[in-house]
């Protein structure tokens, strides 16, 4: 059986412990083609975040942790931006999809690194912050 975004047990999971945020509702918003854009958009900043998992200018990991993870965010951001250019509805809902790649309400620093990188990508993506109303973590 194939991994991702498919999984039941884990959006059974997420769903259940899940907390709406404001990047879950400003998401939800967009049509399909929009969120494809902030998940590439996202998935850039991903690779940037990632530096800080290895030697500048060497071979060398300097937080192998943090690669693993955004490795397994990435993974899923990629199905999600694939599933949304093919209009696929088999996919995690919306809420669920930003709390699984990182974006949500997890009270970690690494999850606090992740919300950064989720609103620089909508900057990117729409070339503004996001919304005033958008901008708490808890709704």
């Amino acid at each position: 059986m194939r991994r991702g975004f498919r999984e039941r047990p884990l959006m059974e999971r997420a769903q259940g412990s899940y907390s709406m945020t404001a990047n879950a509702k400003a998401f939800g918003s967009l049509t399909e083609m929009q969120q494809a854009l902030v998940l590439s958009a996202y998935a850039h900043e991903l690779t940037i975040d990632a530096r800080g998992g290895y030697v500048a200018g060497g071979d060398g990991l300097t937080d192998p942790q943090l690669l693993r993870r955004i490795n397994e965010v990435q993974h899923r951001v990629a199905a999600a931006i694939l599933s949304r250019l093919k209009s696929c509805k088999e996919r995690y809902p919306d809420e669920v999809l930003i709390n699984v790649i990182g974006a949500g309400a997890e009270n970690d620093q690494m999850s606090a690194r992740f919300r950064s990188s989720f609103r620089r990508a909508w900057k990117i993506a729409f070339g503004h912050n996001l919304s005033d109303s958008f901008q708490d973590d808890t709704v």
